[in-house]
């Protein structure tokens, strides 16, 4: 397969950035992007320095099906875009001489919500997602960006507020592959992930590895600055996936505690009224 954008060979053209692996690497970053101020803006972009000492394959895959985002999913709740995506993905890992075992796909807000739902379909080894957003719908309708809403469902009833929000819960529950590695990053301050997190996080500790990591930092108090604080650690986490590592973190804390209290993890066990993000947890 001749790697050139857009991949036509699917039902909707999917426009993408490849750049090739290094130093006789085996394997595959799949990167999917974030809300921008420009839907042509990449995240971890291969022209900036983020990925440069990375040896893996990197696959960008833009979000420029129509006016609006589609999360890599839908329009007017038709999953071509979604089929489209998985399609160009497996051709890519197919001409690499790769496998589904050989993949990591990664993505931070949006992209983070794709990686969950397309790291599944697509049956990825490695799915790391950065302060996604486990109920799409809810997330869009606060903040006003119903166009998107109803770009993918259709309308912006309450009904596809609702479908919009099953979309990532729905396909955790329902994968049968077990034996993947997940890696969950947020925080306390990120309504987007962790306000829906009870639900599906009994499904997330089915797998075999699961890594939960609750920021506990003064510098991470809202969804952006969750964000923005954890892009060195998952950087620095790609490089290790992309050497064919899978490390194992549990459900743990990272940072250095809220108002200097140097408590990495006192946070983390709290319930949600005390701001924390355990079930059932005093």
């Amino acid at each position: 397969m001749k790697l050139v954008s857009p991949y036509i060979a699917s039902p909707r053209p999917v426009h993408f950035k490849f750049r090739p692996a290094r130093k006789g690497a085996r394997h595959i970053i799949v990167i999917f992007t974030s809300i921008r101020a420009e839907m042509n803006w990449l995240d971890f972009d291969h022209d900036g320095p983020l990925l440069a000492h990375n040896r893996a394959n990197l696959l960008w895959i833009y979000d420029t099906f129509g006016a609006e985002y589609s999360y890599y999913l839908a329009e007017g709740r038709n999953f071509e875009i979604e089929e489209s995506v998985a399609q160009l993905i497996e051709e890519v890992i197919g001409s690499l001489h790769l496998s589904s075992n050989d993949c990591t796909m990664v993505g931070m807000s949006k992209g983070g919500s794709a990686a969950l739902r397309l790291g599944i379909r697509c049956d990825a080894k490695n799915i790391l997602a950065l302060t996604p957003q486990l109920a799409i719908g809810s997330y869009l309708l606060n903040r006003k960006r119903t166009e998107i809403i109803r770009y993918m469902s259709g309308s912006t009833e309450k009904h596809d507020v609702d479908w919009l929000n099953n979309l990532v819960p729905d396909r955790i529950r329902s994968d049968p592959n077990r034996a993947r590695n997940v890696y969950l990053i947020t925080s306390p301050y990120d309504p987007h992930c962790i306000d829906y997190l009870d639900d599906v996080l009994p499904h997330f500790r089915r797998y075999s590895n699961f890594s939960l990591l609750s920021t506990a930092s003064d510098l991470a108090r809202n969804h952006l600055q969750t964000l923005h604080y954890n892009i060195p650690f998952v950087v620095s986490l790609l490089g290790i996936l992309a050497e064919g590592l899978s490390p194992r973190f549990g459900e743990d804390s990272n940072g250095f505690g809220f108002d200097g209290s140097g408590h990495r993890d006192r946070h983390f066990k709290l319930g949600q009224k005390f701001g924390g993000l355990l079930p059932g947890s005093a």
